[in-house]
């Protein structure tokens, strides 16, 4: 069986994914600030202060396709760690669509070298200010597996209409959602989003 390794680099805001869809550019690598991609350039699903060293040496953020095209399941996670870990990325998805800021800023892990909770407030706040969103799920699985970490890979859709124009525009794209264990309860610690070609 032969393994294809597709491996995300990308790190913007939350306003970069948005804009890109709304002009149609190509997908690049940004260095996690919330400026990053501001003319469409970079993709991702939140702002990030930048990536922790710890997970940068520890981990490659990427999925393993099989011979048909299909990502591979991890191995060995606990039924009921499987369940919670999906159950919060459900939950990462309804708060965004249903523009609930405070319940999705409780989702992600902040602090040092991760998410900034002022920024992403900020953030959501004007995006939501400008446009109608909806993510909508196609396919959702735990690509790999650790203790403390996890990868949730999903095939996404992304819907943006602008609320002056009515402009609709709709990405489609892969993502990788890195969960973390903090304190017995896991917590989104980073997002990567990497659009399909148009």
């Amino acid at each position: 069986m032969t393994h294809k390794k597709m491996r995300t680099a990308l790190g913007a805001g939350l306003l970069a994914l948005l804009l890109a869809a709304c002009s149609g550019d190509e997908t690049n690598d940004n260095t996690g600030s919330i400026n990053d991609g501001q003319s469409g350039e970079g993709l991702d699903t939140h702002t990030q202060s930048e990536v922790p060293e710890a997970a940068e040496g520890d981990s490659e953020i990427g999925f393993e396709m099989n011979s048909e095209g299909e990502v591979e399941k991890a191995e060995d996670v606990p039924p009921e760690e499987e369940e919670e870990i999906l159950s919060l990325f459900d939950k990462y998805i309804s708060t965004f669509n249903e523009k609930d800021i405070e319940g999705y800023l409780q989702l992600l892990r902040t602090g040092d070298g991760y998410f900034n909770e002022e920024e992403e407030r900020a953030a959501l706040e004007e995006v939501f200010e400008s446009f109608d969103v909806e993510r909508e799920v196609k396919l959702k699985t735990i690509n790999e597996y650790k203790e403390e970490e996890a990868h949730v890979f999903a095939n996404l859709s992304l819907t943006t209409t602008d609320s002056e124009s009515g402009t609709e525009v709709t990405r489609t794209g892969r993502q990788i959602t890195v969960f973390h264990l903090v304190e017995d309860k896991w917590k989104i610690a980073s997002v990567h989003f990497m659009a399909d070609p148009e």
